[in-house]
């Protein structure tokens, strides 16, 4: 199950790949992959079960999304085990607690941010849908992340293994003032949570654990979960009764223009307050997280920079796998891209790579 804030331009249009290949493609074929693996590695290899990809939009996002999948096929999915839903909205606000009008009849709304999954999903009523298909663990994501291993074998074979209820995979903090949220452990035998990085002061972003003299605060939420759906149903129904809400300064459109005022949303990882046992799961930044938040020319987590990781990644397993490079730019500028229908991890690539030679950039594809 993937969510996704306002940016379906950012998602439906590609980010500067060899393959010209968009986000939502990427991480289609890493699904239709990641089938092909588990069936060749059952007992019935052409007996492939489809795993069911469920997206939440907004109603900014929702028809422009519907139509993307559409035009392109849901590229090689079947197009019943693709199921969209969208998020809810609230009211924004000014800072002194009045409504913000759009219109004089109107009050202005925004999404309610991707904590909103948990209550679109009981409104309908999806995790019936979820039960009804045989599913008892739910892989929750981002859909920003060029690098998201979707239905990742590894993390669900850790999760089950753990015997927990939630897992998150993490990275550590690559600097105290990074803006990401991170996981903390409220109280002694307490729940694990996450503070979003807005809601931390300077001391807590820079204490140091005078036992490994690392930051204390160092696990980075990046919005890799998994629950079981027993949990999903549990979650919807407490944060229904506690309307958790967190505040967001964002500028509003009103009747007088642009303005600023306050957004509530619900954020994802608020589920893991309830969580009566969460597994955290580290994993290397340069190979699961490159985030798209910021368009080019922004200083951090633009499509540039997550195209760049990407082909950096891919040229690893490639020179890995007995492959050579040539370039014609510095090859800390390029790369080249393995499809996600040839490798889902770097897996099963020497017989295409080995002893040959390939020039950056370019895309990899048998």
């Amino acid at each position: 199950m993937c969510f996704m804030d306002t940016i379906t331009c950012v998602l439906s249009s590609d980010i500067g790949l060899p393959s010209g290949k968009s986000l939502f493609q990427l991480q289609a074929e890493r699904i239709l992959c990641v089938q092909k693996l588990a069936a060749q590695s059952s007992e019935s290899p052409s007996n492939t079960v489809p795993i069911h990809w469920y997206i939440m939009t907004s109603p900014f996002t929702d028809a422009a999304t519907r139509k993307f999948f559409e035009t392109r096929r849901y590229f090689g999915l079947d197009a019943d085990q693709v199921t969209f839903f969208q998020q809810g909205t609230l009211p924004c606000i000014s800072a002194d607690g009045r409504f913000i009008m759009e219109t004089p009849y109107k009050v202005a709304k925004a999404p309610d941010g991707n904590g909103g999954v948990y209550a679109a999903l009981k409104s309908k009523k999806l995790m019936e849908d979820m039960a009804a298909r045989g599913v008892k663990y739910v892989d929750c994501y981002g859909v920003d992340n060029a690098l998201v291993r979707v239905a990742d074998p590894t993390f669900l074979g850790y999760f089950i293994d753990k015997g927990v209820s939630s897992a998150a995979k993490v990275v550590r903090k690559a600097y105290p003032q990074e803006n990401v949220g991170v996981f903390v452990q409220r109280g002694r035998g307490g729940p694990l949570s996450v503070v979003e990085y807005s809601e931390m002061d300077a001391a807590m972003t820079t204490e140091i654990n005078q036992s490994t003299g690392r930051l204390r605060y160092c696990w980075s939420n990046i919005c890799l979960h998994m629950f079981t759906l027993d949990f999903l149903n549990q979650v919807a129904n407490s944060l229904e009764k506690d309307s958790v809400y967190h505040l967001a300064e964002k500028k509003i459109p009103s009747i007088h223009g642009y303005t600023t005022g306050l957004k509530l949303e619900q954020f994802i990882f608020d589920a893991f307050t309830y969580s009566p046992s969460t597994a955290l799961f580290e994993v290397m930044r340069e190979e699961e997280f490159a985030p798209v938040k910021n368009a080019n020319g922004a200083t951090y987590d633009t499509p540039d920079s997550a195209k760049l990781m990407l082909l950096r990644l891919h040229s690893r397993w490639v020179v890995a796998a007995g492959g050579f490079l040539t370039h014609s730019v510095p090859l800390y500028m390029t790369g080249v891209e393995v499809s996600p229908l040839s490798s889902y991890a770097g897996e099963n690539l020497e017989a295409i790579c080995r002893g040959r030679t390939f020039h950056a950039p370019s895309e990899i594809s048998f």
